[in-house]
Order: C-alpha cells, then structure tokens, then sequence
C-alpha cells in the first residue's frame, strides 16, 4: 500500500464515520447513505463505497488539495476523480497561471516566462529567466526559432543597440480564478466542520458554480486579501453580528512570493449577499 492509498483510506474512513453518526442520530433526513461505508464527493454529491478507493476504476475517489498543491496546499478531502479533473483544468489552471504572471510582471527571483524579442525588423522568441540573484538572462532556443534567422538576429546585436520586448502572456479568465479560490475555501471548510454543514442544500449553490464556471450564479465580491496575523489562519467562524459567516484564509505561494486571500463561505442562516453587503457598508 503507497502513502496515497493510505491517506486515502484514512480520509475516507473520518467521512464515513462521520456520514454514518449522522445518519443513526436522524441528522439526513433527505440522504441515505447508498453503502455501508458511504463518502460523498463534496462537489458532485455522489456516493462512494470503500471500493472507489481503487485508483484502476473508471471514476475512483482522489486526493484533493485545498488549496492547490502547486501553490502550497495540501490533500485534505476526496473528491471523485471526475469532480477532480473537471476543476482542476477549468478552474485551478486560471489561478495558477494568474500568481504566476503576477511574479513575471514584478520581476521576482526564480520566475520564468516566454517572451518575444524584435529588433531591425526581426522577431525572435525566447525565455526571459530571472535567477535568485536578481540577475536576469534570455535563453533564445533552435527548436522555437528558425536557426539561420535566430544565429542573424544574435550576430547583429550590439551592446547600445535597443531590443523591444514583448511578454507572452497564458490565457487567464479573471472569473474562473476566482471560482479557484471559491474551491479552496468550500474544500477547506469540508473538512473542518464535516458533513452536516456541507450537505446542507444551502452548499448547492457553490456545487453548481463549481461544475458550471462558464456560467455565473454566484456573487463574485466572496472574496478579499487579509490583514490578518498568521496565527489566525485556517477556517474560523465569524460571529460578529450581520457578518456571520465562515471565513476560510489561506495563503498561495509560489516559488517566487505568498500572497493571502480569504474567502467567505455562508452560513445556512442567511444568504452570502446579505454577508458581502454588511461587509461593504463597513
């Protein structure tokens, strides 16, 4: 058994037991577990028995990082490997690519980025490296360049002559970014405050615009960047009156920078818009 099947098992086995003692205390009355042992995937709401934690089957139960592994996260939930991909290529690409970009424009250490470089007429594409030093350097490559016009375009660069630099830039929709922060925040309530709070029908609103991000049905003002100290990260409850809400707050880090964000996950009480709009008048 891999250290994945492990922590795999051991996530569902917290789950079910969780779904399980809700279910003898009468706590779904609209769900009944379809197994013994059930694990709902949080988004698609699909029941799962032990069996789904075989990786060789269609649709298996995956590791999920909240917030993405590749900006710092870590796996602390299942979710179907169908509800997996879907988000990871339609929604956590987005925000990926924007930390990304937000690097390259600064111009901070260990970034990396593409880039086209004219000069006299001629155009040539390359990488613009920026090294832990600070120190920047082009890397122009044969294999992205015809090597008779790239070997010309060097020989006739002088050291007081000007080059135009253009950045190549990743397609970025400032929308399905957000909605990447909305996952990470609704995947790292999940597992803080279990079943009985993400069940509930009031969720279904983040579900639905999480498996349809080219639709927009959820307000996209979720979201801010804290002031907060560290201590306080993680999945608090806000209890102050007209701002009752979950805040989870985490923080993005590439190797570059780490930036904090928090999103606002409702209550099953009131409405988000009712919480942006309290959040907004103060």
């Amino acid at each position: 058994m891999t250290n994945g099947d492990k922590k795999r098992k051991v996530i569902f086995d917290k789950f079910a037991d969780n779904l399980k003692l809700l279910a003898e205390l009468g706590l779904l009355p609209t769900i009944t577990p379809k197994f013994e042992r059930t694990y709902i995937c949080p988004i698609c709401l699909d029941h799962f028995s032990v069996e789904a934690l075989d990786q060789t089957i269609k649709n298996p139960l995956t590791l999920e990082d909240a917030p993405p592994k590749s900006l710092g996260g870590k796996a602390n939930s299942l979710t179907c490997k169908r509800c997996n991909n879907h988000c990871g290529q339609t929604i956590d690409y987005h925000l990926k690519e924007r930390m990304r970009e937000l690097d390259r424009s600064q111009f901070l250490p260990k970034t990396e980025f593409n880039a086209k470089f004219e000069h006299n007429g001629t155009t040539v594409q390359g990488t613009i490296r920026i090294e832990e030093d600070g120190k920047i350097t082009a890397i122009h490559k044969n294999k992205t360049n015809h090597p008779t016009k790239l070997e010309t375009f060097i020989k006739n660069i002088l050291p007081d002559r000007i080059i135009n630099l253009t950045f190549l830039k990743t397609p970025v929709d400032p929308f399905k970014l957000l909605l990447a922060l909305l996952k990470a925040g609704f995947l790292m309530t999940f597992p803080k405050y279990g079943y009985s709070f993400i069940l509930n029908p009031t969720y279904d609103r983040i579900r639905q615009q999480l498996q349809h991000p080219e639709k927009t049905s959820y307000p996209k003002e979720f979201w801010f960047q804290p002031l907060f100290p560290k201590e306080i990260y993680g999945v608090p409850f806000i209890t102050e009156a007209g701002l009752e809400a979950i805040l989870p707050i985490f923080s993005l880090t590439t190797k570059s920078s780490e930036r904090p964000f928090a999103t606002i996950i409702p209550l099953t009480i009131k409405p988000i818009e009712e919480t942006i709009l309290e959040l907004k008048n103060r």
